[in-house]
């Protein structure tokens, strides 16, 4: 899938538009477990997941849940 908008990431992600631009852009690299939520999501993988298989993800995603910040 190709690189989605900040926007989409914002809304699928509940981060601010400012910090979903910064992750697309190579600015920040999310947490394992927000950069995971966003393929789910958005079926868009993150370089920080791009080499893993989707068995991993799945594990990752049973030891590291995503949990929304407050």
């Amino acid at each position: 899938m190709k690189k989605p908008r900040p926007k989409d990431v914002q809304h699928a992600a509940g981060i601010s538009q400012s910090y979903a631009s910064m992750i697309l852009g190579g600015e920040r690299t999310p947490p394992r477990p927000l950069a995971i939520h966003i393929y789910r999501k958005l079926g868009w993988k993150h370089p920080v997941i791009a080499r893993l298989t989707d068995a991993q993800i799945d594990l990752l995603e049973t030891v590291e849940p995503y949990s929304r910040a407050a």
